[in-house]
C-alpha cells in the first residue's frame, strides 16, 4: 500500500525555484495565440527545440513543451499560456538572471511568429469562448469535473485558460521546518498578495477589482483551492496535508488507455480499495494527485507560494525575493509569525475576497492589510540582507524588493498603474498595451 507521506521528505539544503507563467498573444490583438498555424504555439516550441537545443515534450503525441539544457522547462499550459519552469538554485540571484536571460530568449522566438510573451495576473483581452485549449487529453476530463460542480466552480475554466501568476518554490529540512515554513506562509498569502494585485483588465475592459485573477480562484473548487485553514492553527504537521489531500477525490489518472477520469471517492479510499479495475493508486497517482489540488500554498516535496498575480517584467522577481527574505532566514520567519499571530483562518479567508478588490486597503481581521503587508515587506528585506551578510546572496538580491517599495511608499498597486496606463497614454488599445508589457527580446 502507497505510503501517503512519502513524498514529503525534507530536503538536505534550501534551494529556489520559480514558475513564470505569461500569455502567448497576438502583438496586435492581444488575443491567445492558437495551438497551430503559423502565429502559433506549436511554432515557438519547434523553434525552441531546433534553435535552444531543447528537447521536444509531448503529449498525446502533440508537442506541447520543451526541457532546456540546464534544466528548465518550457510548456503549454491548459489555455495557450506559456509557463517557464526554473530548476532549483542556491541563490536567488542566479534563479533571476537565468530566468530573465531564458525568458527573453523565448519571447525572440516568439516575436519571430508575431507572438508576445505577456506577463501579469491575467490575459487581459481573450473571452472566455475563445480560450485555445491545448491539445492535452486531461483539459477535457478537467473541464466536465468542474461544470459538474455547477455555481461553486463558475469561474473555473477562465482560471484554467486565462489566469497568470509568478510561483515561488522553497524547501523545508525538517518536520520542525516544515510546520514553521507552511504556517508562515499560508498565512502571509493573502496578506502579501495586496501588493502583487496586477490583474484589473478582463475582455479589453477594466473589471472594478484590483485583481481578477484572486476572484476567480475563489470559484473553482472551494474544497481543494484557497486558504489551507487547518495551516493557520498550532503544530501543522505532514499528516494534516495528507489527511487534508486524502480527503479529496482526483479528477484524472493515467491508465493503459492514457489518461481517464478518476472514481469520484476519496484518494485514501482508493489506497484501501482500489480504482474498480484491478488497479491500485501507486507513488505515480499521488504525485498526480497533489498536482491537482491548487491551494494558495501547496505542500508536496516543496512548498509552493501559489497566491500573488504576475506582476510585470521590470518586478518579475519581487515574488521569489519576497519568499525568501521570509522563508529562509530563521529571524525574520520568527518574527513574522508573531506579527501574524492571532490571525485566524476565517480572518485570511475573508482577506482573500477583500484584497482582491480593495489590495492595500483591505482590513485581516481586526488590521490593516497594507500596514500588516508593509512590515511583512521589511521583514523579508532584513531577510535577504542577512542572506547576503552570511554569503549566501549578491548584495544586488537586497534590490529585487525596490518595486515593492514603491508600491508601499505611493500606495499605488501595479493594478492601478495598468488601469492608469490603459485609461491614459495607451488609450485603450491592446497592441499599445502589449508593447508596453511584454517580456522584452534579446
Amino acid at each position: 500500500m502507497v505510503d501517503l507521506a512519502q513524498l514529503f521528505v525534507p530536503a538536505a539544503e534550501e534551494r529556489i525555484g520559480i514558475e513564470v507563467e505569461c500569455g502567448l498573444v497576438d502583438e496586435t490583438t492581444g488575443l491567445s495565440a492558437p495551438y497551430e498555424g503559423p502565429r502559433g504555439s506549436r511554432l515557438l516550441f519547434e523553434r525552441a527545440v531546433r534553435e535552444l537545443g531543447a528537447e521536444p515534450v509531448t503529449e498525446g503525441g502533440a508537442l506541447v513543451g520543451a526541457g532546456l539544457a540546464h534544466g528548465a522547462q518550457l510548456s503549454l499550459e491548459l489555455g495557450g499560456a506559456i509557463e517557464y519552469s526554473s530548476p532549483p538554485y542556491q541563490s536567488l540571484s542566479a534563479l533571476v538572471a537565468t530566468a530573465r536571460r531564458d525568458l527573453r530568449a523565448i519571447a525572440g522566438l516568439a516575436a519571430r511568429g508575431g507572438l508576445a510573451l505577456l506577463p501579469g495576473g491575467l490575459v487581459p483581452f481573450t473571452p472566455p469562448e475563445r480560450i485555445p485549449w491545448a491539445p492535452k487529453p486531461r483539459i477535457d476530463i478537467m473541464r466536465r469535473y468542474f461544470r459538474d460542480l455547477g455555481p461553486a466552480a463558475a469561474h473555473a475554466e477562465s482560471v484554467m485558460g486565462l489566469t497568470l501568476s509568478t510561483q515561488t518554490t522553497v524547501d523545508y529540512l525538517s518536520p520542525e521546518d516544515f510546520r514553521e515554513k507552511l504556517a508562515l506562509l499560508v498565512k502571509v498569502a493573502p496578506i502579501a498578495a495586496a501588493l502583487f494585485v496586477n490583474s484589473p483588465i478582463e475582455e479589453g475592459r477594466p473589471t472594478g477589482v484590483l485583481s481578477r485573477r484572486m476572484q476567480m480562484w475563489g470559484y473553482v473548487d472551494p474544497s481543494r483551492c484557497g486558504v489551507l485553514g487547518f495551516a493557520a492553527g498550532p503544530d501543522v504537521s505532514v499528516a494534516d496535508v495528507v489527511e487534508w489531500a486524502g480527503a479529496l477525490p482526483m479528477i484524472y489518472r493515467s491508465s493503459s488507455a492514457g489518461y481517464v477520469p478518476a472514481p469520484r471517492r476519496p484518494f485514501r479510499e482508493l489506497v484501501a480499495h482500489g480504482f474498480g479495475d484491478g488497479t491500485a493508486p501507486g507513488p505515480d497517482d499521488w504525485r498526480a494527485h497533489l498536482s491537482q489540488v491548487w491551494p494558495q500554498v501547496r505542500a508536496r516535496h516543496t512548498l509552493e507560494m501559489r497566491a500573488f498575480d504576475g506582476l510585470p517584467w521590470e518586478a518579475l522577481a519581487a515574488a521569489p525575493a519576497f519568499c525568501v527574505g521570509l522563508a529562509y532566514d530563521g529571524p525574520a520567519r520568527r518574527a513574522a509569525l508573531a506579527l501574524l499571530d492571532g490571525v485566524s483562518a476565517a480572518d485570511l479567508v475573508q482577506a482573500s475576497e477583500d484584497v482582491a478588490v480593495k489590495g492595500l486597503d483591505a482590513m485581516v481581521g481586526d488590521r490593516s492589510v497594507g500596514a500588516t503587508a508593509e512590515a511583512l515587506l521589511g521583514l523579508a528585506r532584513q531577510g535577504l540582507r542577512a542572506r547576503v551578510g552570511a554569503g549566501r546572496e549578491r548584495p544586488d538580491a537586497v534590490h529585487l524588493l525596490d518595486p515593492l517599495d514603491e508600491v508601499v511608499r505611493t500606495g499605488v498597486t501595479f493594478a492601478e498603474r495598468t488601469l492608469a496606463q490603459w485609461t491614459g497614454p495607451i488609450r485603450e488599445r491592446p497592441a499599445a498595451l502589449v508593447a508596453a508589457s511584454r517580456v522584452p527580446v534579446e
